[in-house]
C-alpha cells in the first residue's frame, strides 16, 4: 500500500514541476514578444 501511495505523490509533484516549467516557457516567449511589439512601434513611429 506505501508503495502504491508514494507513486501517485510522484506523480503529482512531477506533474507540478511540469506545469511550472511550461509557465516560465510561457512567461519567456510572453516578454520576448512584448519586446517585438515595442520595437515595431519604435519602427512604425521612425518612418
Amino acid at each position: 500500500m506505501a508503495k502504491k501511495v508514494s507513486k501517485k505523490v510522484a506523480v503529482k509533484q512531477k506533474l507540478k514541476s511540469v506545469k511550472r516549467e511550461i509557465k516560465q516557457r510561457l512567461n519567456k516567449i510572453d516578454k520576448q514578444e512584448g519586446k517585438v511589439k515595442k520595437l515595431k512601434k519604435k519602427l512604425k513611429k521612425m518612418k
